[in-house]
């Protein structure tokens, strides 16, 4: 934990990343008293941080049933990418206006990071999804407009890669097309192309959009 931060931030932090890895399961009741003894914290920062984590859609508190952790559905994947989708489509038209060719040759080295790891993901050496997170917040750097960024950057990504991590073993098949479609991206983005570069964005999210709503429970009525 990150002692400079506040106790509520870091307990927000321990359970977030509980809850991702699977620690803690989707629908499991958490209760406040054995999770205070186990982070040895009073009630105040913990019920803060309770509700920092339901403000995130993490955790959420049920009539007379207490507070458990938020199954994954469908809906809240869609919602999620919609916006992300849109967004991502802005940031490449800016960075399409923008970009240098030391920038290009940066991301040229990011991917090809992303696909040397690619046999190792195949082969079940790579536990984790690639490093995609990285690709797309150079391109928000790019595009140079620190609300934009902001907004991607503060919960838009934190909780698609939740997400992702959630159901990530069904989808380890998806990184060698998400690598190539990073990789058009770059491509449109060589031509400073930013329409073409924002519709393949739109593609590459709306497809990891439905596949990952693939993975999950229906969408809620």
């Amino acid at each position: 934990m990150d002692s400079s931060a506040p106790l509520s931030d870091q307990i927000v932090q321990i359970i977030s990343d509980a809850v991702i890895s699977g620690e803690f399961a989707e629908g499991e009741r958490l209760r406040e008293a054995e999770l205070a003894t186990r982070f040895g914290v009073s009630r105040a920062p913990l019920r803060e941080a309770m509700r920092l984590l339901e403000e995130r859609r993490l955790i959420e508190r049920l009539p007379y049933a207490g507070v458990r952790v938020v199954p994954l559905t469908a809906r809240m994947v869609s919602e999620l990418y919609e916006i992300r989708a849109a967004l991502e489509a802005i940031v490449c038209r800016r960075a399409a206006a923008r970009i240098t060719d030391t920038q290009i040759e940066e991301l040229e080295t990011m991917l090809e990071a992303e696909r040397s790891l690619l046999p190792l993901i195949e082969h079940g050496e790579q536990s984790r999804p690639l490093p995609i997170r990285d690709f797309h917040a150079r391109l928000a750097e790019i595009a140079d407009n620190s609300e934009l960024q902001s907004l991607l950057a503060t919960d838009l990504w934190r909780r698609a890669r939740g997400y992702y991590r959630r159901v990530w073993p069904d989808l380890a098949d998806r990184t060698r097309i998400a690598h190539a479609e990073h990789s058009a991206v770059l491509d449109a983005l060589r031509q400073r192309d930013g329409e073409l570069a924002a519709l393949l964005m739109r593609r590459h999210i709306e497809r990891s959009r439905a596949l990952l709503e693939s993975q999950v429970s229906p969408l809620a009525d």
